[in-house]
């Protein structure tokens, strides 16, 4: 299934709990820009920043913007992450207790790995589409932020 048709399935479900995500930007209130092709050629022309809104990782998000690579590499880096404490600790039995130094530093980095595949697919996501763009708005992965006032423009439950 396409990535289109997978936020798609994921706004209905939204939609269908009572809440509605605007598929187009001008649609969503009191957003800087009033058609996608502006708030690209902003970021483009560095009038405007995409920003991660969110520290969070949502699995669900990540399943429907991700590509195959950067499933992949998310794989890598969770294996890496919750693979190295139990292997740091039995080779640390068995081998040397030198070796949970590295267990730890491979927990950092596969958390790193994780943290920033994530974020390039959210940013690779809003950037690609419309709709991409307001549903990952509306669940605040993303924000805008304006460097002539330093604004930052983010979804605000109301």
């Amino acid at each position: 299934m396409s990535t289109e048709r997978k936020i798609e399935s994921l706004i209905e479900k939204v939609n269908f709990k009572g809440k509605t995500i605007s598929k187009q930007i001008r649609e969503i209130p009191d957003f800087p820009f009033e058609h996608f092709s502006d708030l690209i050629e902003g970021i483009k022309s560095r009038h405007a920043s995409l920003l991660r809104h969110s520290l969070t990782i949502e699995a669900s998000i990540f399943a429907a913007v991700g590509d195959r690579n950067e499933k992949i590499f998310y794989f890598i880096g969770q294996a890496l992450s919750w693979g190295a404490i139990p292997l740091g600790l039995i080779l640390a039995v068995l081998v040397s207790w030198w070796l949970l130094i590295v267990a730890i530093f491979m927990y950092f980095y596969g958390k790193s790995i994780v943290s920033d595949t994530y974020n390039k697919s959210i940013f690779r996501s809003a950037m690609k589409s419309e709709q991409a763009f307001c549903f990952l708005y509306h669940h605040n992965q993303i924000s805008i932020g304006l460097s002539h006032d330093k604004s930052i423009h983010y979804y605000k439950n109301s």
